[in-house]
C-alpha cells in the first residue's frame, strides 16, 4: 500500500498567485512597521511630555499625533497611559488660556452622574495630581464643583455650595 499522495503547493500555484502572496505579504509588512512606528512615536511623546509638558505636545503635533485643540489633548490626558500625571495637573492648571480650555474640555468629558460628592473628587482626581499652587487648585475645584453639579442637579443648591465644600 502506499502512502497518501501530498499535495505539492509550489506546483499549485500560478506565478500570478504567488506574485500576488508576495504583495500581500509586503503590505502586512509595511503596515506593521508603520503601527510599529506609530506606537514609538507615541512612546516618544510620552516621555517628552513628563519631562516637559508643552514640548511633549508639540512632538506629538509635529510627527502627527496629535492636533492642538482642548478637546484632542484633553482626551490624550484621559486616554494615554504613562503620562506623570504631576505634569498633567500642572499642564491643566497653568493660566494660559488654551490650558484653562484643556482643563475644562478634560472636566466636560468626566461623567458624575450618581456619583456621591466624595466619589466625583475621587474620579476626578484619578487622572492628575492637583499643582501646589492655591489659585490653580481654585481653579480646577471650582470647573469640578460647577461639571459635578450639571451632572447631579439638586446635589446642591448651586456650584458655588459645591466649590466651598471641595
Amino acid at each position: 500500500e502506499s502512502a497518501p499522495a501530498t499535495p505539492n503547493l509550489k506546483n499549485d500555484l500560478s506565478p500570478d498567485d504567488t506574485a500576488r502572496e508576495v504583495v500581500d505579504a509586503l503590505a502586512d509588512l509595511d503596515k506593521f512597521e508603520k503601527s510599529k512606528g506609530k506606537k514609538l512615536e507615541l512612546q516618544e511623546g510620552v516621555v517628552r511630555f513628563n519631562l516637559k509638558p508643552k514640548k511633549g505636545l508639540q512632538y506629538l503635533v509635529a510627527a502627527g499625533r496629535l492636533t492642538m485643540d482642548p478637546e484632542t489633548v484633553s482626551k490624550f490626558f484621559l486616554t494615554t497611559d504613562g503620562l506623570d500625571k504631576t505634569q498633567i495637573g500642572d499642564y491643566m492648571g497653568d493660566a494660559d488660556t488654551f490650558n484653562i480650555q484643556v482643563l475644562y474640555a478634560y472636566v466636560d468629558n468626566l461623567d458624575f452622574s450618581g456619583l456621591s460628592f466624595d466619589e466625583g473628587i475621587r474620579k476626578f482626581l484619578s487622572g492628575f495630581r492637583l499643582p501646589g499652587e492655591a489659585q490653580k487648585i481654585d481653579r480646577m475645584m471650582e470647573k469640578f464643583a460647577e461639571r459635578y453639579c450639571a451632572c447631579n442637579e439638586g446635589a446642591f443648591a448651586s456650584a458655588d455650595s459645591a466649590f466651598v465644600l471641595a
